[in-house]
């Protein structure tokens, strides 16, 4: 079987991928921000410690140099030297000394290029503020502040403007310090290294746990698809009307279905893993040669009341899927019902083909049968006849009358009327057929049982059914010892209606029971053998049929069973 009915429910993601994929976003998102957080607080932590730095060295050059040049009596400029001795500093890229109109007065260090826009000039001369740069390609902090110093006693090359306005008084530069911001760089790197390690082991940690959700996920689909498929299978095997019996390869039973306990009589929990010849020893449901050659065989079985059960039985192997036998399965059929139906069926055919012939024997016998009794009672009223005479001539018009009552029962087994159907209440079916067999019950001193609330009412010819269970319970007294029972009752089944005849009496024999329906066929010497035939009739033409149910000395039970629309 390839594939089982889809099923209405909808895919769904489990709560744990959806909480799992929640967190490592939550997780990203948070170490993203937090990177940046930090890099943004990293950046500022490294401007403000540059910019003390270059604060401090600014201060430090102009307390420095004009402690210097005011004590400075020797050769050379001691700008120069306090300058090439910071600059020695190896955070320290270049220290230069610039005028407002960008000339260098002062440089120590690299090469570099200081040069300011006017605003900025004015910006450091008016608000005495620094003025900061990062080259973040370079990897430059930049200060430029005012300086101020006395350059009386310094050796710095003079401009004109210098030379004229400042020659006696302190003059105002600017200071420009490159700070190399390397050490910061390599922080910033490391942290953006970490920050990417811890990235990648976010990213492998929620992979992974998506990964083996994946694969709970997929063994959870996978096993809900098996058991679906077991329980498909299940249904399927248990829906079936016959009897499933699965067999290892050493014939020991696996399984078997719910029509095998039942017919048998013996749960799966009794016989399962026993040998199908221990299980079942005289039930010879498994012939092995069959078997092999895949062909149905029948045979019969005990069923739970002691009757034979006719089977059909088909075998096959079970094989997996590489092609290996496992085992076999066993189909078995009961066919009591359709044996039945044969036999009902022959029944009917040979009670049509007596039917014929009785309808021309009847017509042939009943106008002979006419003339002789027009004879028998002329000559019974001869005056001249002796006594003697007048008795045979009673006894001749008795016996003719009783054998003109045979050839009627012929005739209605030959042609039945058709049923007049008309709503029936079976309750008082049921009265009515009592209160006209009181007399009977009483003369053979046996009880009747009888259910007085059916409550059903069933569309039937009433007179027709009334003789059917006349003829029923007549046969049920003639079986009833004085003292027994006999029991008349009704039940509304799924696509039918019971009516059950039932007696304590001395019931059949199995030969007298596949009879019994025929006709002429009696066991007393005052019946005609008509009566259970014509009931028959009578029932096939209501659409039913009869169950019957007897042990020999123990009793007899007959079921009519009638659809609820008899004229469909």
């Amino acid at each position: 079987m390839q594939s089982i009915p889809r099923s209405t429910h909808t895919f769904r993601f489990s709560r744990a991928a959806v909480g799992l994929l929640s967190a490592t976003i939550v997780l990203g998102v948070i170490l993203v921000f937090s990177t940046l957080q930090n890099i943004s607080r990293a950046q500022s932590l490294m401007e403000k410690f540059l910019l003390d730095k270059g604060e401090t060295i600014i201060r430090a050059i102009e307390a420095g140099s004009r402690a210097t040049m005011m004590h400075h009596m020797g050769a050379g400029d001691p700008l120069d030297t306090l300058l090439a001795e910071f600059v020695k500093d190896r955070d320290i890229q270049y220290i230069s000394i610039v005028d407002t109109d960008g000339t260098i007065l002062k440089h120590a260090g690299s090469s570099a290029d200081v040069t300011f826009s006017e605003n900025e000039v004015d910006e450091i001369f008016s608000s005495s503020t620094s003025i900061t740069k990062l080259n973040r390609a370079e990897g430059m902090y930049t200060l430029s502040a005012l300086f101020e110093i006395d350059f009386r006693g310094s050796r710095m090359p003079m401009n004109s403007r210098y030379s004229q306005s400042s020659e006696n008084e302190a003059d105002k530069k600017i200071l420009s310090i490159g700070l190399l911001t390397r050490q910061f760089d390599i922080a910033r790197q490391q942290d953006v290294r970490h920050t990417m390690f811890m990235g990648a082991i976010l990213f492998l940690v929620s992979s992974a746990g998506l990964y083996f959700l994946f694969l709970y996920q997929k063994i959870r689909i996978t096993g809900t698809n098996l058991a679906n498929m077991k329980l498909y299978t299940d249904n399927i095997i248990e829906s079936i009307p016959v009897a499933v019996v699965t067999l290892d390869v050493d014939d020991n039973i696996v399984s078997c279905n719910r029509n095998t306990e039942e017919l048998f009589a013996s749960p799966l929990s009794s016989i399962k893993g026993t040998s199908i010849y221990t299980a079942f020893p005289k039930c010879p449901i498994y012939q092995q040669e069959a078997c092999e050659s895949l062909l149905e065989y029948e045979t019969e079985c005990p069923g739970v009341n002691g009757r034979q059960i006719p089977l059909r039985v088909s075998c096959s192997p079970l094989v997996n899927h590489e092609n290996v036998k496992i085992g076999k399965v066993l189909i078995i059929r009961d066919m009591s019902s359709i044996k039945s139906m044969e036999i009902q069926l022959e029944r009917s055919r040979r009670m049509a083909a007596l039917g014929k012939m009785a309808a021309g024997i009847a017509h042939e016998i009943r106008n002979p049968l006419g003339t002789l009794r027009g004879f028998a009672q002329f000559f019974g009223s001869q005056s001249k006849s002796i006594e003697d005479s007048r008795k045979y001539s009673e006894l001749m018009i008795s016996e003719i009358d009783r054998l003109n009552q045979t050839v009627s029962g012929l005739l209605q087994f030959s042609r039945p009327r058709a049923p007049q159907f008309k709503k029936v209440e079976i309750d008082r079916l049921f009265e009515k057929t009592v209160s006209m067999m009181e007399a009977d019950f009483s003369s053979k001193n046996v009880e009747l049982q009888w259910q007085k609330d059916c409550g059903i009412d069933i569309r039937a010819d009433p007179d027709l059914l009334l003789q059917v269970l006349m003829n029923l319970i007549k046969n049920s007294i003639k079986a009833t010892p004085s003292g027994g029972a006999i029991t008349l009752a009704c039940a509304q089944e799924d696509h039918y209606i019971r009516i059950t005849v039932a007696d304590n009496g001395s019931g059949m024999s199995e030969e007298v029971r596949e009879r019994m329906f025929d006709p002429f066929f009696t066991t007393t010497r005052a019946g005609t053998g008509l009566g259970l035939a014509v009931s028959h009739q009578i029932i096939e033409q209501h659409g039913g049929v009869f169950e019957v149910s007897t042990q020999p000395e123990t009793g007899t039970s007959i079921s009519i069973l009638l659809p609820y629309d008899m004229e469909k």
